[in-house]
């Protein structure tokens, strides 16, 4: 039995007045056993009250862990919120609170109750060691806002949550910004949303966290498709579908694949549109919503088969789904009647078709879905002309007309707002350069009447000194020239040493350890077949190093992937490749140097860089080739390697890209990674 606050208060108060000063100066013994006992109940109550804060500390304990496995259980969450109150341990507190801030938003549906936790949390808020616990709280409290649709508080506290994630939690910082860029597209500021989303995607890539990359660039595909930017959608979706099959379990891929037909549709590109579509359900086939996507799809193909008079595969795909009432009922029911009017109608059954067109309007007017209430507007203009009726026809093509101008209208809103981000953006970093400029003109000027005063003194000095500098350097340049004819012939010479090298431990010593293998197979001990395939596999590693074979079989760009995927498979550095096809344009000499060049960063990469990441791209650009190569490692002051013994292998690649006529870039700093590019 536990004794109340509250009731050792009043005990203490009535020990105190039998401890009060007595007038008599002597103390009966009655009165003395009495005084003893009271001394000993205050004792008692004393090491019972520190025995009851002892004990709500190792409750805290447990309940702060049970809460930590059962986020969503509110009722647990508040009890251990109201203990961690109480004994001032507010990180444990807010930890918690944001949890039921989630739980309330999300599984409950309780945000009223939510927002109430927030003015009771933000008064000790700034009592909270842990800034990340700060972090999350604001990311579900800016969440809360924007599923209660109060946008502008939920952009600050996805900003708030960012700037207490910094330097401490990389994925909180990809996901607040993800959360803005999604408030962005709902609000319509199509340019902020478009550069939060980015920004997003850089954060997951550092965090290596794959889903929400995927899930960012899907986000991003979207926005463009809805505001006719179809380039730069293909164009997200081609790396967004590399990236899902690489993450082989991405459950959404069905879904993209849809969302590229339905875009295809757009642009009438009616073959590309059923070829995303039977790819939607190839996908569809190991995904974890398997039964939720298969009818959609289904009906999908079948609108599709359907627009491009393929009949009878349309009606096969319909009757099979109607076979379950589930498939064209709740939120199937649409795409059924989609596909149903577009199969009668390509069967010239135009009444039937203009029942299940005018259900369709019905339904979509319902969702205010705009795009989709267009597109029924106008089918049914088209069924309504088809039977000879004007006026309807005339009807609902006005009505599609109107949609039309009103959703062109928002997509110009939103693609000169894009535009605009970008201009300020670009606006704001070239008044710094001007400042800069400015700053480094002033400095020259100045330098410059420095100058002239030293020269008005010392002028046939300077004369002279100059006369000097100028032959030194056009003998050094001689010398130069020289030095690099040198390097080149050299470089040609020990390619061709290799080449020769290569061959002759292939055809010579690769056929005699092979005759070796084959003989020692037929002997009882294993040991010996084992250590000649071991020194046969060597010798054929070895002359693939000094003259890669693939690349003389199958080209530049074959032999540039089976590198990096061979260095991918023995490293633990994330590569990123878009190789495209390039031979054609290259000589033999040419693809053989631009191999080696690849390989040379590469290796430095491996070996300097740290890097968690590399970004390799190969790509034809106004009748050139570009290489590129991007990490996010330690980088380096390029000027400064060059000047030191350590350099070979950044002389040896500039060496290499003047015997090609090739023109090489490297941008890096010390902590900000490094871009190579060669463009041949």
């Amino acid at each position: 039995m536990f004794i109340s606050e509250k009731n050792y208060c009043k005990i203490k108060a009535k020990v105190a007045l039998y401890l009060r000063p007595q007038y008599k100066i002597f103390m009966k013994p009655t009165s003395r056993v009495v005084l003893f006992f009271l001394c000993f109940s205050v004792l008692h109550i004393s090491l019972q009250a520190q025995n009851l804060v002892s004990d709500l500390y190792k409750k805290l304990k447990v309940l702060d862990s049970l809460s930590t496995n059962n986020v969503h259980n509110d009722s647990l969450l508040i009890e251990t919120i109201t203990l961690a109150k109480k004994l001032k341990k507010y990180d444990v507190a807010v930890k918690h609170t944001a949890n039921l801030i989630n739980t309330y938003n999300y599984n409950t549906n309780k945000k009223n109750k939510a927002k109430a936790l927030i003015s009771q949390t933000d008064a000790f808020l700034r009592l909270v060691k842990n800034k990340e616990i700060v972090s999350r709280y604001y990311f579900e409290v800016a969440d809360l806002y924007y599923y209660s649709g109060a946008f502008e508080a939920s952009l600050a506290h996805y900003d708030s949550a960012f700037y207490y994630a910094k330097n401490r939690n990389i994925s909180l910082q990809g996901l607040s910004k993800f959360g803005k860029g999604i408030v962005y597209v709902d609000i319509g500021d199509f340019g902020k949303a478009s550069i939060a989303l980015q920004e997003a995607i850089t954060y997951f890539k550092k965090d290596k966290d794959t889903l929400n990359w995927i899930n960012a660039k899907n986000s991003i595909t979207i926005l463009y498709g809805k505001n006719g930017f179809y380039d730069d959608e293909e164009q997200e979706r081609n790396e967004l579908i590399t990236l899902a099959n690489q993450y082989k379990n991405y459950p959404s891929l069905p879904s993209v694949y849809y969302n590229a037909a339905a875009s295809a549709n757009k642009t009438s590109h009616q073959k590309k549109r059923i070829n995303y579509l039977l790819k939607a359900l190839h996908a569809n086939e190991t995904s974890e919503y398997k039964d939720f996507f298969l009818p959609v799809l289904k009906l999908g193909l079948a609108a599709a088969y359907a627009d491009n008079d393929s009949i009878a595969k349309a009606e096969k795909i319909i009757k099979q789904i109607e076979l379950d009432s589930n498939s064209v009922t709740g939120f199937n029911e649409s795409f059924y009647l989609d596909a149903k009017m577009r199969l009668t109608f390509a069967k010239k059954k135009y009444r039937e078709s203009e029942k299940y067109g005018l259900a369709y309007l019905k339904l979509k007017r319902q969702s205010s879905e705009y795009e989709e209430i267009q597109e029924a507007e106008h089918f049914l203009s088209k069924i309504y002309k088809t039977l000879g009726d004007r006026e309807k026809a005339l009807k609902h093509y006005e009505n599609f007309a109107k949609l039309k101008d009103s959703i062109s209208n928002v997509q110009k809103l939103r693609v000169l707002s894009y535009y605009q981000t970008l201009y300020e953006t670009e606006k704001r970093d070239l008044k710094i350069q001007t400042q800069q400029s400015d700053i480094e003109l002033l400095h020259t000027k100045n330098k410059l009447k420095t100058q002239w005063l030293w020269f008005g003194g010392f002028g046939l000095v300077i004369t002279f000194i100059i006369i000097v500098v100028l032959r030194s350097r056009s003998f050094a340049k001689k010398q130069q020239k020289l030095q690099e004819n040198l390097t080149q012939r050299i470089m040609e010479s020990q390619e061709q040493e290799r080449n020769k090298v290569a061959m002759e431990l292939h055809d010579s010593v690769g056929q005699q350890l092979m005759l070796l293998t084959r003989k020692a197979s037929t002997l009882p001990d294993s040991s010996f077949q084992e250590l000649a395939a071991d020194t046969l596999s060597s010798i054929r590693t070895i002359s693939h190093n000094l003259y890669p074979v693939v690349l003389k079989r199958l080209g530049f760009s074959e032999a540039a992937q089976q590198l990096i995927n061979s260095i991918d498979e023995n490293s633990e550095v994330f590569f990123t490749t878009e190789i495209g096809f390039v031979d054609d344009m290259l000589s033999d000499d040419e693809a053989l140097h631009l191999y080696r060049i690849l390989q040379e960063v590469l290796q430095n990469i491996l070996k300097h860089a740290k890097a968690k990441s590399v970004w390799v791209e190969v790509l034809k650009s106004n009748n050139n080739v570009v290489l590129i190569i991007k990490d996010n490692g330690v980088g380096f002051n390029f000027n400064k390697a060059l000047k030191t013994n350590k350099s070979l292998g950044l002389k040896s690649i500039q060496e290499r890209c003047k015997i090609i006529h090739a023109k090489l870039f490297i941008e890096s700093q010390p902590n900000e990674g490094t871009k190579v590019k060669v463009v041949l």
